[in-house]
């Protein structure tokens, strides 16, 4: 007799982790009696959410089932339906490792298992990697990052003040708030639930709290006395928590955004992942990389639109693609790195990241003509007051802001108003002779004083346009304190602005803007030598800073130039075939 099997739905199933905590779960099987192959996403954002399972995790929950696969999504601890105590990222590699295991034992499980989804969603994939459980064939993590501290919360030694508070504000705090409301004393409870009800009417307000960490946010996010602590925040700057990845032979499809605020991390851990494998073996990891932010993957980044290709529509065909191949132990066919250039707004492929056949090339600044330029410039200075009480707002870029659903003022914006202070410096160079693309990562390396003993130093790339018009493109922070050897003699600092792809054409202009601040995406830098995530407003000093050119003084915009002419296509599918 013929059987015809259907979709089914294994809905709020408990999954035991090895301390008796139950993780609900919900479990899609495919049309089919025999074992398959599961896909895994383990979400902090509610499972039951198709915006937070499916929306931004590069995957059709339909598609896949009619491909053969079981879909699984759980609530991680603490979080929604599941039990236990959520501390962000602490409990995420045994748990993960735990439900695995749990899958691998199921009978509609044949024992291999992948992972998916985004943000968050991809930083469970790589903490559950570490722990290198036995079944885990691949991962695709996307608009995420490897280390949580650099890279996640901090930037070049500045704490990313706005995402951090709107993570807590949107999506973190309400639920976990939720969870341990019968546990809190009543004023307490009283208290926090005044807190976040405040800071959700005005989140711009939020960022203006000082101190930045009280007790009252304390109370409302225990998490963020460790996050914004002013010890662990110098000691993550050279603290490398990728090593674990090397002992996993895990397949990863790494998937960032050039405008996304975890690019720079998203990139390392590609580059960590690609380190595995000698160069011309079997290599299963592959990088795309698309124009998108984090609250926006679409084909809007700030004021420029990309084009249709620019959109994430071809991300759920490439991912289950990219499973296929992982899951059948062959090398995918698509090329090891797709990214999207702007400018031109096209798709490339190549056979390895950093891209082969790059040059850097300096631009030199001038501070006699406030210029970029290829030639010696004159020994010179320029200076501007920096007041943290009045910091430069942030204009675009890799930003979280206003907040995850809205996303609207990341990406290339007009820095009009930002190029009119006078606590910003720009050098602007001559109009390009021919087209330039910039594809890797862009550094500033200056030399700088301050009359304050710490500062920031921010470093921004801009296009100007014929008409005059200036766009910011990537920009970049360093939390500096002056060496007591060098007293007030200038010391050169070197400022990673970011990684992009972008085609300047011909007649426009490079500029680059240099400032203090940054702010509400960075937090402000007190100027006193006070912890700036305990500063009160009576911290907060000016502060005389100024920057040196000239042969004794080299400062320089060191920019990665693209050679070779890589495979080109108007859709990131047309590249994989």
């Amino acid at each position: 007799m013929h059987t015809q099997s259907t979709i089914r739905l294994l809905d709020n199933i408990d999954v035991p982790m090895s301390d008796g905590v139950r993780l609900k779960t919900d479990i899609w099987l495919p049309a089919t009696e025999e074992p398959c192959p599961v896909l895994l996403q383990r979400t902090p954002y509610r499972r039951e959410t198709p915006f937070g399972s499916q929306y931004i995790s590069a995957l059709e929950f339909q598609t896949a089932l009619g491909r053969g696969y079981a879909v699984v999504v759980q609530d991680t601890r603490g979080r929604y339906g599941s039990e236990g105590d959520f501390t962000p990222f602490q409990t995420e590699a045994s748990d993960g490792a735990d439900t695995i295991g749990w899958l691998r034992m199921q009978p509609f499980c044949n024992g291999s298992v992948a992972m998916f989804g985004a943000s968050y969603v991809g930083a469970t994939q790589i903490l559950a990697l570490a722990e290198n459980p036995e079944g885990l064939k691949a991962i695709a993590p996307q608009l995420t990052t490897a280390r949580h501290g650099e890279t996640w919360m901090y930037r070049g030694g500045a704490v990313e003040l706005a995402f951090i508070l709107l993570w807590v504000i949107e999506s973190l705090g309400p639920d976990h708030l939720q969870h341990r409301i019968s546990f809190l004393p009543a004023g307490m409870r009283e208290r926090a639930r005044a807190l976040l009800q405040t800071l959700r009417e005005s989140p711009h307000a939020a960022f203006e709290r000082l101190p930045v960490l009280d007790d009252a946010i304390i109370e409302l996010a225990p998490y963020l006395a460790d996050w914004l602590d002013s010890k662990a925040i110098a000691g993550e700057r050279n603290r490398d928590r990728l090593e674990w990845v090397e002992k996993s032979r895990a397949a990863l499809l790494v998937v960032g955004g050039w405008n996304d605020i975890f690019v720079e991390g998203t990139i390392e851990l590609f580059e960590k992942a690609r380190s595995r494998w000698s160069r011309g073996e079997y290599m299963p990891d592959r990088l795309i990389i698309g124009p998108w932010s984090h609250g926006n993957p679409t084909d809007w980044q700030g004021r420029e639109w990309l084009g249709y290709a620019a959109s994430t529509v071809d991300l759920p065909e490439e991912t289950l693609r990219f499973f296929d191949s992982a899951l059948e132990d062959r090398e995918p066919a698509s090329p090891v790195v797709r990214y999207f250039r702007s400018g031109s707004n096209t798709w490339h492929a190549a056979p390895d990241w950093p891209l082969p056949d790059s040059i850097e090339v300096s631009l030199i600044l001038d501070c006699s003509r406030f210029s970029l330029g290829s030639t010696p410039a004159e020994q010179a200075s320029a200076s501007f007051i920096s007041d943290p009480l009045k910091p430069v707002p942030t204009a675009g870029g890799a930003t979280f802001l206003p907040g995850l659903l809205l996303g609207r003022n990341s990406g290339p914006v007009d820095q009009a108003a930002i190029e009119a202070r006078d606590d910003v410096v720009i050098f602007t160079g001559q109009p390009l002779g021919e087209d330039l693309e910039v594809t890797g990562l862009v550094r500033a390396r200056l030399w700088v004083s301050s009359s304050a003993a710490s500062c920031d130093w921010t470093a921004r790339l801009c296009e100007v346009g014929a008409d005059g018009g200036s766009s910011g493109i990537v920009d970049g922070i360093l939390r500096w304190s002056r060496s007591r050897q060098a007293g007030g003699e200038p010391q050169e600092i070197a400022v990673r602005l970011g990684h992009i792809s972008r085609l300047f054409r011909k007649g426009c202009r490079l500029r680059l803007q240099i400032a203090s601040s940054n702010f509400p995406r960075f937090d402000r830098n007190p100027q006193s030598g006070i912890p700036p995530t305990l500063a009160r407003a009576s911290d907060f000093i000016r502060a005389e800073q100024r920057i040196f050119s000239g042969e004794a003084f080299p400062s320089r915009l060191i920019l990665p130039v693209v050679t070779t002419s890589y495979a080109q296509a108007e859709t990131l599918s047309a590249l994989g075939r």
